[in-house]
Formats: structure tokens, sequence, C-alpha cells
């Protein structure tokens, strides 16, 4: 199957343009996407994001079937393990071909494969800049944005490139009239810059770019507005500001303190309206400080007392995980530290699951989710019935047969730790994901404790097939080997 490809612009071309996809090339794009949605539900990211790439080189600027559901794959993967490009990858993909769309092809699958890469972010946003995918570039430019809010690494330069490439986009928005599309693109930039002049304050390019940008965006606004329009909104301007400013995730520490005393008058006046308390607590965890949280966390169970709403107690609960989950990556290099703020985690966690359980019985992700704990907890008699609950829901049932093989494994049930691991084995239809890979080591290594060596060989061969770095295969294949005896000459 041909594929039309891009060059970059020529002088006789309308650099504002946007690219254009005919009917044809989306309806192909979609059959992808439909493939690629179905590997996701099944947790085969890796494919799922193959397809995604493959269906956005027919369709760029597919943000909402495809860039989207690709990045939470992208995350998905990550957080269950998925290894991140190598060196032949970035090798065999490069971010800078003279054809725009291969280039944006190699951008997203590196992406794809490694979501919290800086460059690879980048890459997205100035090859699908590039290609004239409007939609894409602002997406990714939100990403990337993002991305730079969470990277205590990013420099100077980071923010300066994001900062080119979105004014670059709203340049070429007001060229084509497209006016509030380069009002959005300007703001991220905008954002940007106010992230890196807090970061770097001494920095004076950070100055000088904000003011350059502010005052661009300051112009953009109001070339669409007409006079009326424009005088209309002066008239409730402090009230946009502020609905425009709560969305907004970088802004001055004094801005974001007077919103937070405004949505707490809002919601001392309104006690009753739900959105108006959760906009409240949402700004006030909206810079993860912990005296703010803390008293978020304290609002949340007054109000769940008030009320008897179940969800405030639930938000605050989660409050307080995150909280404790941050305490736990602070300590990491003490190893006494970060084992006390394990154990106060986990404490609180079962603590919070077995309230949810409580509170919902039939809610089999709680039910999992506290299963875990347990498992965890090394609470094992308790843990088992629960996942074998929790199983009969089709998103985790095969997690929930690992870990019951697991709680068998360390009961010193082997035989049925062997059983449990080969129904969950045969029952999950991906060979090469994380989980597949667990079951399978778990498999091996209950064979193993139950003395069928020959079957726990075989196991481990399957996963040096499959993975050779995977744990410590290696090492454990090689103690099952039966000796050569002294080795001879080689022929």
């Amino acid at each position: 199957m041909s594929r039309k490809t891009m060059t970059e612009p020529t002088e006789t071309t309308d650099l504002n343009a946007r690219l254009e996809t005919s009917q044809e090339d989306r309806a192909k794009a979609q059959k992808w996407f439909l493939r690629a949605r179905e590997l996701g539900d099944k947790r085969n990211f890796d494919h799922a994001i193959e397809y995604y790439v493959s269906g956005l080189e027919f369709w760029p600027d597919a943000v909402e079937d495809a860039c989207k559901p690709l990045h939470g794959c992208a995350v998905a993967r990550r957080q269950t393990g998925g290894k991140k490009p190598g060196l032949k990858d970035t090798m065999k993909r490069s971010t800078s071909d003279k054809d725009p769309k291969k280039a944006f092809v190699n951008s997203l699958w590196l992406f794809g494969h490694d979501p919290d890469n800086l460059g690879y972010v980048e890459a997205v946003v100035r090859n699908a800049s590039r290609l004239r995918a409007e939609d894409a570039a602002r997406w990714a430019a939100g990403v990337c944005l993002k991305a730079l809010e969470t990277n205590p690494r990013a420099g100077p330069k980071n923010f300066q490139a994001l900062a080119n490439l979105v004014e670059e986009m709203s340049d070429r928005a007001a060229g084509r009239g497209e006016h509030p599309f380069g009002v959005v693109a300007l703001q991220i930039g905008v954002d940007a810059i106010a992230l890196w002049r807090r970061r770097y304050p001494k920095d004076q390019n950070a100055e000088n770019t904000l003011r350059t940008l502010s005052t661009k965006l300051t112009i953009l606004k109001g070339n669409y507005q007409d006079g009326e329009s424009f005088r209309d909104s002066i008239a409730d301007a402090g009230e946009q500001a502020d609905l425009h400013d709560q969305k907004r995730t970088v802004q001055s520490s004094g801005r974001l303190e007077a919103l937070i005393a405004k949505a707490e008058a809002d919601w001392r006046a309104n006690p009753d309206q739900a959105s108006v308390f959760k906009n409240y607590i949402d700004l006030l965890c909206r810079r993860e400080d912990p005296e703010e949280e803390t008293k978020a966390i304290g609002v949340l169970v007054e109000e769940y007392k008030r009320t008897d709403d179940y969800r405030w107690k639930q938000l605050a609960d989660d409050i307080r995980m995150k909280q404790l989950g941050r305490e736990v990556r602070d300590a990491v290099g003490d190893d006494e530290a970060v084992r006390q703020a394990r154990i106060a985690q986990l404490k609180f966690e079962l603590s919070a699951f077995k309230d949810r359980v409580d509170r919902y019985p039939t809610d089999l992700r709680f039910r999992f989710q506290y299963a875990i704990r347990k498992f965890n907890a090394g609470q094992f008699d308790d843990a088992i019935p629960l996942f074998q609950a929790a199983r009969t829901d089709p998103k985790n049932r095969a997690a929930c047969g690992m870990y019951l093989g697991r709680c068998f494994y360390r009961k010193g049930y082997h035989s049925q730790a062997i059983s449990a691991l080969e129904e969950a084995i045969r029952d999950y239809d991906i060979s090469d994901d994380d989980l597949a890979k667990n079951m399978q080591y778990w498999l091996g290594r209950a064979q193993e404790a139950n003395g069928d060596l020959e079957a726990a060989r075989k196991t481990y061969g399957n996963i040096l097939q499959m993975d050779y770095n995977f744990r410590d295969i290696r090492a454990r294949l090689d103690n099952l080997q039966p000796s050569s005896g002294p080795a001879g000459e080689e022929d």
C-alpha cells in the first residue's frame, strides 16, 4: 500500500494553509484506529501504539481519534514497565527527516514508547507544525507544556523551543484568519515562558520573550473581537479572567491565592453547590503544597460529615494517598526513611480501601485495589478471597490470576499456584507484555519450588526468548541447567 509523502513547503505554497486530509484517507485511518482501540482495551499497548501511528500517517490531525488515545496507551505502557527506545530505535526513526510526514510519524512512535522524554514531545510539536497538521501541533504543544511543568530538569532551551513553535503556529493561524486558534496557541507559549521565568528568575531572555508573546496575544485577541463585543467583554472581564485562570495549570503564586480566596467565598455563599465546592478543592490542590492539601483534606472531611456524601471522604483519602506517595519518593536515598514511609503509606491505603469496600461491596475495582494492599502487607489469607471475587471483573481477571498464584506461592501451596497461574495465562490474550511475562515468571518460580524442574526450565526459556534482561531470569535458568561435564575442545 503506497502512501503519499509531503516535502517542505516551496515558495509557491501557501505557508499558512492547513494540511488537508481526504475522506478516503480518513476512512483508511479509522480502520487502524479501530484495531488500536481493541488492542488498547486488551492492554496490548505496544501493538496499539503501532496501529495508532500507522493510522496517523494517513490522518495526522486526528487528535481525538488517535493522538489522545495514543498518549493514554503510552502512559499505561510506561506504568506497566514498558521499555524505552534504544539507540537502534532512535537511529532508525529520525525526527529530523526531510519528509515532514515521515519525521512526524517517527516522532510519534518514539513519544509513544517514552512519553516523558522532552525531546520526543518537542519533536512531535515541531514535526506536526512542519507538516501543517495544526490541530495535532496544538495538542502536542499542550502536552509539551505539561511535560515542562513536571520535569525539574527542563532548561531554558526547552522553554524557548516551545515558545518559538507556538508563536509560528499562531502566526499561521492569524494568516488564515483563525484568530481564536492563534490565541489558544499563544497562551500555551505565555504559560511556558511564565514557568521559565519562575524557574530561572535571572534569565533576561525569559522576561523579553514573555513580553513579546504577551503583546502579540493582546493584539490577536483584539483582532477577532469587534467593537461591540469587545466592549461587552470588558464589562465582565474580571469574571472571564477568573474562569480562564482557574483552568490554567501555570500561574503566579499571588494570582492563585486570589483565585483560592474567591473560590472559598463562592463556596461559603453557595454551600450546597457541589461544582463550586469541587472548584475550591481543585485550586487548593493545584500546586501540591502540603499545607494547602491538608487544608483541603480537612474541609472535605467536614463536608462529608455535614452532607454524608461519601465522594468527599473518598477525595480526601485520594489526596492523602498522593501525599504519602510523594513522601516515599522524597525519601529515596535513605533506606530506613523509605521503609518507614512505605509502612505509613500501606497502613493508610489498607484503611482507605477497606472503607471503600465496606461502602460499595459490589464494586470490584475497590475490591481488587484492597486485595493488592493486603498482598503487599503479607496478609495472604485475606487477599486470596478478595482476588477470587475481583477476578469476575474482566478488566482485572488476568492480574487477579497472577496475584492468586503469588499468594498460593507465598503460602507454600505450589501446586495451587501452578494451577492458578496456568489458568490466568490461558485466559490472557497477550503473550509478551509486562503482565504476561510476570505471570510466566511466577509460574516458573512455582514449578521450580514444586520440584518440576524441567517445566520450570521451559517456562524460564520462554521468558528469555521474549525478554533477555527480564528480572533475574538468566541466573535462574542457568541454575537449573543440567551439568554438561568438562568442556571439550571446539571442532
